[in-house]
């Protein structure tokens, strides 16, 4: 529990200290990384739906700000395949072979 909370707390320390001061998206985006710290972190498991704080960031905030935000410092910290996954179980999927990040999200099987 305690390596856990650890490991959610470096997460969000990585994602705040990569921001970049000044633009709006990149605020929104980092505050919807850390909303979904739990579901995200590449170190934790993921739980079986994100929390509700974790949507309503990402439905207020939008996926593309989200990802026009990551780099390659906050990809080592998340799970981009959990990122997609919470992207759309809070209804906002990102498209099939779209980029995320460097990420390039899966196609449809």
């Amino acid at each position: 529990e305690k390596t856990n909370l650890c490991q959610f707390l470096v997460v969000c320390m990585l994602l705040w200290s990569s921001q970049i001061q000044g633009n709006r998206c990149d605020d929104s985006g980092i505050q919807a990384l850390m909303a979904c710290g739990y579901s995200i972190a590449k170190e934790l498991s993921s739980p079986p739906k994100p929390l509700d704080g974790c949507c309503t960031a990402v439905r207020i905030i939008g996926m593309k700000c989200v990802c026009e935000i990551i780099n390659k410092e906050i990809e080592s910290a998340i799970d981009m395949q959990k990122l997609v996954n919470v992207a759309s179980a809070c209804g906002r999927p990102l498209a099939p072979h779209s980029q995320c990040g460097s990420y390039l999200v899966p196609g449809v099987a």
